[in-house]
This record gives C-alpha cells, structure tokens and sequence, in this order.
C-alpha cells in the first residue's frame, strides 16, 4: 500500500522543493516520546469528559497547553520559517480533529470528501504562493486502520480536483491497484497518499492540498489536531538557495521564495500556447499561465486573459476569482501591466476584483495608490482583494496613506470579515510603533479572530506602549475551565 513515510528532518533546498512539488512534506517531532503520549493522553481524557459531540475547537490549547510545546518545536520553526519566512505568526482558528472509531467497516476507504480549505466559505482571494500554511499534529500513531489523512500531492496548484464530472462533495470510493489507493479517473490526481505516521509527526500542508480523512475501523479514537500559520511579509533573496525544479509553476514558487530555480520557461509560440490554456489536464494549463510572459504574441495572451475575466460570473458565489484565479496570475507575470490598472479603473466590480487580485500578485508597488482608494470600494469582494493586496505588496510605496485606510477598516466596518482583513493587511505592513494607536482600540473588537490578531502584533512591536496596549485584553482573554463542559465519562 502506498504510504506517507515520516520524512526525516529535511535540509532546507528539499524542504522547499517538496512543498512546492507535492504541497504537503512530513517531519518527526524533536520532542521524546513520552511527551507525545501524554499529549494523546491529555486529549483522551479531555475527550472522554466532554458532552457528546462538543469539540473545544479554538480553545484547544488552553485545554491542553502543552501543545505549546509542539508549536515550539525548534525543527519546526526551521521549517515554518523556510516556507513562511521567519516572521511568521499562528493564527487562532485551531481544530482537534477527532476521528470516530467504526469497527463495523473495512479499511481503506474514505470517511469524507476531498476538499481544499483554501478560504472556505467567503469569497477571499487564494494563492499558490505560501502566503498560508496548514499544520497537522499527530501525538499517538495512525497506521492505515486508525483512518489517516488522505492527501492527493500536487493539488494545491490545481484549480479544481476533478475534471468535472465527478460530484467531488460525495464521499468517494477507493480500489487498490498495484497496493496503490486510487480514485475514479474523473479525479485529476487520482492517487491517494494516506498520511500513516508515527506518534509525534508533524505535517506541513499547503492551504489548497486536496485532502480528506480515512475510516478508523479500530476501537479507538483518532487524533490529530490542525493549526494555521499566516506569513506576515513578502519573502527576501537575500540568502537564495539553488533549488531546480521540473516546471514552470513549481519554477515559479522557488523563484517567488528568493531562490534560483531551473531554466526560465522557453520560448512559445502563441499556437502552442493557446492550445496549452484549453488543455484538458489543468496541469497542462497551470504551467501555461506560467509560461505566459516568453510567449512571441504578447498582445494575444494579453486579449486572451482579459476575454477570460470578462467571461467571470457576476454572482459572487460562482465567480472564479474564488479559485486560484490564473487568468490574474497571467497578467501579474507579463511584462506590461496596463492591463492590471484597467481592470482596476473599471465599472464592473467583477474585474475590479480580479485587477485587484493580479496588482497584489505582480509585486508592483506602483498599484499601491489604486489599491487604497479601493480599500473604500462599497462592494466588498472588491474591498477584500485590494486590502489583501496591499497587504501582499506590504503598503507599497503608499504605506501611510494605507495604514490610514485600513485603520479606518479595521477600527469601524460593521463586517467582521472585512475587518479581519484590514488587520491581517496592516500586519504584513511590518512590526513598527506606528500601528500601535490603530491596533489598541482592535484589542476590543467583538470578533475574537480580528482580537486576536490585533494582540498578537501588539505583542510582537518592540515598544513599551504596545506591551501596555496588550495587558488588559490578555487578562481579559485568560480562560477559566467551564465543568458545564464536563458531562459523560468514557466517550474514548
């Protein structure tokens, strides 16, 4: 059976190059064993004595601080701070994802769908570039009848898993081929990589990895416990590392990273080209968009993305900015960038939400004036994407004027969504004293995510006024065990 084996600690150059190629790497745990078995412990008994079907969810490591002896990993902040650059920051959604025991079943075979978590739910832009990262922890070991998770390396650079046909919200069925686990063909990468482990792995997984859990047909719970960590700033070159890759997208993501990837993509012609971007296989079409800027007919790629995003649905639900949107990603690697700011200037806040989304990805800081006028665009798919790219672009050359129009977001929008976005663009607007009057009234925002970020900036600036902004909200934050959660003995 194909199995995820625990990679041991990676040198940096294969770190990297596995995560841009498969999206998801493992790594053992520094910690001793003990220490995992009594984490796994601590959550059975916390489990067991919770009312039937409560999970803690965000309140998880305050249940069970010793976790913070895991995010404290050295070998895993190396790792984080490879992908995520060093300044890095976890978010507060946390989730213990406990996998019900039904040994009435045969293994293997899939308990859930595949999906990708992305940004589940709001239309919130998505990128392949490692600006999010998924962390999984597992403290008791997961062999294949325990119900792993189930990854399928390579998706996070697709923009769907299937190739249409298949209904990819049903539970899918599995047949094993050459002790390979597959799916029906339907499936663009249709073979699955169960995450068995020993206790005490760590897995890393990009934001859009297509993923699901597996059956546990044993007696016993499943445990593992799910993190997010957000990079804060746009990556350095300063110390590039040689990683070649086989690809134009993976070639991409190294050299976004700030290190030398292979051979930049050869020469095409427009013929090819344009039979590349209708391919069947979206991995055909993937390395097309990355191609884009060594076509020898510029003007028709130009047209081509453009009819594309004229083509988007009007309906915020539907439309496919949603996804990885590369029609943008095209445009934002070309060099002409006219089209960018059109999109920006136009009246349809469809295409304003895309421009907004390729100015963040092209890297220009020029786009940062644009983009702070349409932080206080009335649609908020529009207002989401330009403070997303501002943030992206780290203020640009306009970093005053966009400390003022997210301040002005983030301390008075009646949406707590678009708030949260405004913090986590002032956030990547760097670590300076000037942010401390905006973020200490946010220390009291309603919505515990927009608080929590605020603090969590608060505490990283180096400033006595910013550790005084932070006491009263951490005292007011401290959690206190509740015994209403406690009900049932033994549901472990």
């Amino acid at each position: 059976m194909s199995e995820f084996a625990t990679q041991p600690v990676m040198q940096k150059e294969e770190l990297i190059r596995t995560f841009v190629e498969d999206g998801v790497l493992t790594m053992p745990s520094s910690l001793e064993a003990d220490a995992h078995a009594s984490l796994y412990e601590s959550a059975k008994h916390l489990f067991g004595s919770m009312r039937d079907g409560f999970n803690p969810h965000n309140n998880v490591l305050p249940m069970l601080p010793k976790l913070w002896d895991v995010l404290d990993d050295p070998q895993l902040q190396t790792a984080l701070g490879a992908l995520l650059g060093e300044n890095y920051l976890i978010h507060p959604h946390r989730h213990p994802h406990i996998t019900p025991p039904t040994p009435d079943r045969t293994a293997p075979a899939m308990m859930q769908h595949f999906h990708k978590d992305g940004h589940a739910v709001k239309p919130r832009p998505r990128h392949r570039e490692p600006w999010w990262l998924i962390l999984f922890y597992y403290p008791k070991a997961v062999p294949m009848e325990y119900g792993p998770t189930a990854v399928l390396p390579g998706t996070h650079v697709l923009p769907e898993l299937t190739h249409g046909a298949t209904d990819t919200d049903t539970i899918p069925k599995i047949t094993t081929r050459d002790d390979q686990l597959l799916l029906d063909d339907d499936f663009v990468q249709n073979r699955i990589t169960p995450m068995t482990c020993p206790a005490g792995t760590l897995a890393l997984c990009h934001f859009d990895i297509g993923h699901g859990a597996m059956l546990n047909v044993t007696e016993e719970y499943r445990c593992a416990v799910k993190f997010v960590a957000m990079r804060t700033e746009r990556p350095s070159a300063a110390h590039p590392l040689n990683i070649p890759t086989d690809n134009p997208t993976s070639n991409h993501l190294v050299r976004w990273l700030g290190h030398n990837a292979g051979e930049e993509p050869s020469a095409m012609s427009i013929a090819d080209w344009l039979r590349d971007i209708e391919d069947y296989d979206p991995r055909t079409r993937v390395n097309a968009i990355y191609s884009s800027h060594v076509v020898d007919d510029q003007a028709k790629v130009r047209d081509t993305l453009l009819e594309e995003i004229a083509a988007c649905m009007l309906d915020e639900e539907t439309i496919r900015v949603l996804d990885v949107a590369d029609a943008c990603n095209g445009l934002a690697l070309m060099p002409d960038k006219s089209p960018i700011e059109q999109l920006m200037a136009s009246d349809r806040y469809v295409d304003q939400a895309n421009g907004c989304f390729a100015a963040g990805q092209s890297g220009e800081n020029s786009f940062a004036t644009t983009l702070v006028k349409l932080v206080r665009h009335s649609n908020p798919f529009v207002q989401r994407h330009a403070m997303s790219s501002l943030g992206v672009l780290g203020g640009g050359d306009q970093r005053d004027a966009a400390l003022s129009a997210l301040a002005d977001v983030a301390q008075r929008n009646e949406d707590w969504d678009r708030r949260l976005f405004a913090v986590q663009a002032l956030i990547r607007l760097g670590r300076s004293s000037d942010l401390i009057d905006i973020l200490t009234p946010v220390t009291k925002d309603p919505n515990t995510y927009v608080q929590s970020f605020a603090i969590e900036q608060l505490c990283r600036i180096d400033d006595p006024a910013a550790r005084e902004a932070v006491l009263e909200p951490l005292r007011r934050q401290r959690w206190m065990d509740d015994p209403r959660y406690h009900a049932k003995p033994g549901r472990w």
